[in-house]
């Protein structure tokens, strides 16, 4: 969330980029006039003309080879050294602990430059270390008071051992380092009032035992209550540990991440590179909202990330934003950039990220993006959500983007999908998100005067609001099932004293038809000029949210409906068990929507919510999707 932001410097560069896309010569568009299926993907068409292998297990691997697979390299980022456009990276299995920092990009689609891992191996790239070091245990004391130089309360559960010196890189020290730094929050004003408090001021400490992350405690005092924990003295190199299931240090593998970055390039601004089927775990990364991805393309664009997992991650999981940095950020790799018009086009899918601290994938600038069929859970185990930069999925200044057929579960402190500030003809359709918790929504949309489509979701179980437009005008909220959700299933209100591109931000003519809310309360709007019609309203449980009195008689939902139905949603096999006599009356097709969650066609008349075909027992939502994503 962009809030009280007062930095010039910050609006004007927002202002240069925007001034930079087609679109905006010709006017804002209406929803009718934009073509809502028209979100087409470009294709990786290079013949490679060099491969350069990268075999750690291979009798010969060395970085003084030529990178062939007779005399493959030891390191990927040896490769990522040399290798040019049209030429391409295969790496075989193997735990890779390095940081990848590619020096060139492609040129065009059909001169690419393509990092992948072989078919058949599994390649995982660790920025952690393998701790080798004496565990001890303090030595029994009958009376702590009564020597003064005693630092610890000894307790039996806990083990005590020095890192060395020379464990962590000496430009990066995470044992040292807290999330946010003092001179981060000069470049986020909007978390002024979290700047002294933990999980901001914690170190950036990620501790493994046997591949188990453990849990960074702030009070030494709380180490021996709770196993599988760890605690860091000021010193930065003093580790104390309770491990899991009360087991001995000394014979366990004990990993601490070193690395700020896994994959990162040379410079800002490297296009056409594909990053397909690898494993990056273990990144000991810090809060500031841009550069800080585990995975990150640095403001490069035309990039195709597919089938990787990223997991176990202190902050952010993926970035491919624009924007690489602050505007106002003083880092010497900040540089000015020319504008073009062919910034964008990311195509991210088919990944697994999981259990990072903060989000799952957070972008600042995103045009003519796909993100889609990405399973994205167990994000914000930080429980930092009070500095509003928290999602599975959270983009800012997002135009022509597309957000679709994504699973999102398990998020704690922030958003399913979060799209923010200045968003255009963006789009979030076919997605899964259930078991969220937060002040604002399932899904976020906010601060944009211009159409974005919000449809055929299945949104579930939202501590929160299950979809919430904040300063926003023109949403259409079409065809989702929203269900159990602590706020509204929509909420359109105006909630800051903001201006954008020298307009006060309002929320204004949004439309929510064609839904079904389930044992939720409706909606709330801060505006006459939203609508809401021919919606199905369910109470499963009580209490019962809606009176069915209350239906025809308002000028807002005067075709809705009101009933009652038996249903239940079984996470594992993701299916909706509903009462197979109770199936929804049809309402008047949309032409934004011409499609159902399963990609069958909607004509004049239809169900509303996410599906037009319903079976015996309820619905499937894995049926007939391309690429699924297993949980």
């Amino acid at each position: 969330m962009i809030h009280q932001i007062t930095n010039k410097v910050l609006y004007s560069l927002i202002s240069i980029i925007m001034g930079s896309m087609v679109f905006q010569a010709q006017g804002q568009k209406s929803s009718q006039e934009f073509d809502w299926d028209g979100y087409g993907e470009w294709k990786n068409k290079t013949e490679y003309s060099k491969t350069y292998v990268v075999d750690q297990k291979h009798p010969n691997a060395s970085d003084s080879n030529e990178g062939s697979r007779a005399m493959p390299f030891l390191t990927i980022n040896k490769a990522a050294s040399v290798v040019n456009a049209g030429e391409r990276v295969l790496v075989y299995g193997g735990v890779y602990r390095e940081t990848i920092n590619p020096l060139q990009g492609g040129t065009s689609n059909s001169n690419m430059i393509s990092y992948e891992v072989a078919p058949g191996e599994k390649v995982v790239v660790k920025g952690s270390r393998i701790l080798e070091a004496e565990w001890k245990q303090n030595k029994v004391y009958t009376d702590v008071l009564a020597d003064p130089s005693l630092q610890y309360t000894w307790s039996r559960r806990i083990w005590v051992t020095t890192v060395p010196d020379n464990f962590f890189d000496s430009d990066y020290q995470p044992f040292k380092l807290p999330n946010i730094l003092p001179e981060e929050h000069a470049l986020m004003p909007w978390a002024n009032l979290v700047k002294e408090i933990a999980p901001y001021t914690s170190r950036r400490s990620l501790v493994f035992q046997n591949g188990k992350r453990m849990t960074q405690l702030e009070d030494y005092g709380d180490l021996a209550k709770f196993p599988g924990s760890f605690w860091v003295d000021v010193d930065g190199k003093t580790l104390h540990v309770h491990g899991f299931d009360g087991k001995n240090p000394n014979t366990s593998l004990i990993e601490i991440a070193t690395k700020k970055h896994l994959f990162k390039p040379i410079k800002v601004g490297l296009n056409y590179i594909q990053l397909r089927g690898f494993t990056f775990e273990h990144c000991a990364n810090g809060f500031l909202r841009t550069s800080t991805g585990a995975v990150t393309a640095l403001g490069g664009h035309h990039w195709i990330i597919e089938d990787n997992t990223i997991r176990q991650i202190n902050s952010s999981g993926l970035e491919f934003g624009y924007l690489a940095y602050e505007a106002n950020d003083p880092n010497p790799e900040n540089v000015e950039r020319d504008r073009k018009d062919s910034q964008g086009f990311m195509i991210v899918r088919n990944n697994h990220i999981h259990d990072c601290g903060t989000a799952g994938i957070r972008s600042f600038v995103v045009t003519d993006g796909r993100i889609n069929n990405n399973h994205i859970h167990d994000i914000g185990w930080q429980d930092a959500e009070n500095y509003w930069e928290c999602s599975g999925i959270k983009m800012l200044v997002t135009h022509r983007t597309l957000v679709k057929g994504n699973h999102i579960h398990n998020i704690q402190g922030g958003n399913g999908i979060w799209l923010d500030w200045d968003i255009r003809y963006s789009r979030a359709t076919q997605n899964i998100i259930h078991d969220v918790q937060n002040i604002q929504g399932g899904i976020f949309v906010e601060a944009s005067h211009y159409p974005n489509l919000v449809d055929n979701n299945f949104v579930w179980n939202i501590d929160g609001n299950g979809i919430y437009a904040n300063d926003t005008d023109y949403l259409m909220v079409y065809h989702n099932l929203v269900a159990n959700v602590s706020g509204n299933a929509v909420h359109a209100i105006v909630q800051t004293d903001r201006y954008q591109n020298g307009r006060k931000l309002t929320s204004e003519e949004n439309r929510v038809y064609n839904n079904i809310f389930i044992n939720t309360k409706p909606f709330r709007f801060s505006s006459d000029s939203n609508r809401a019609d021919h919606n199905l309203y369910i109470s499963s449980t009580e209490p019962n949210f809606i009176d069915p009195a209350n239906f025809g008689t308002d000028k807002l939902d005067e075709n809705s409906i009101f009933s009652r139905i038996a249903l239940e949603f079984n996470r594992d096999s993701q299916f909706l068990f509903w009462d197979p006599a109770k199936t929804p009356v049809k309402v008047p097709a949309l032409k934004e929507v011409s499609l159902d969650f399963h990609n069958n066609p909607r004509n004049g008349e239809t169900l509303p919510g996410p599906f037009e075909k319903f079976h015996s027992q309820g619905i499937s939502l894995n049926e007939n999707q391309s690429q699924k994503i297993n949980p």
